[in-house]
């Protein structure tokens, strides 16, 4: 699953990119912008972001404060990487909670994106299934952790 999210958030990159460079190259040869392409880069860079947060975990390269942490035993460093992933844990998990009332409230209101009109509660959807992998993802190192097996590369 991860490695589909991966696919999706370059496909995202791909699609701001050549929207950004279409919308540019229109703007300046025929002084006529496509429409809405603000709006279509912001979601697909949201997007980009969600998709890759499950990869970025694997690869363990999310921004992290590690200098003095460096400086402790080994077991030390074990202990405060669960705390931290348990904290981290229970904090996607509200937040994954709350994503998918908020698109249930969003779907019940209609609301819609301001300039395409496109009901942006889908998006908020596909936000809370990442957030859910990411979840999942972060319980299963802490399962790790406890049970001391490792996942084969």
């Amino acid at each position: 699953m991860q490695d589909k999210m991966k696919m999706l958030a370059a496909i995202c990159l791909m699609g701001m990119c050549l929207m950004t460079c279409a919308d540019v190259f229109l703007r300046a040869t025929f002084n006529h912008p496509i429409f809405g392409t603000e709006e279509i880069v912001s979601i697909c860079a949201i997007l980009a972001i969600a998709f890759s947060l499950p990869y970025s975990h694997k690869k363990d390269v999310h921004i992290g404060v590690e200098i003095l942490v460096r400086l402790l035993s080994k077991r030390a460093q074990s202990i405060i990487k669960v705390v931290t992933q348990t904290f981290s844990f229970i904090i996607m998990v509200i937040i994954t909670w709350r994503m998918f009332l908020y698109a249930g409230t969003m779907a019940n209101s209609g609301e819609l994106s301001m300039n395409l009109q496109l009901p942006m509660y889908y998006f908020v959807y596909i936000l809370f299934v990442c957030f859910l992998v990411f979840s999942v993802m972060i319980l299963k190192d802490i399962i790790q952790f406890f049970t001391g097996v490792e996942e084969e590369l």
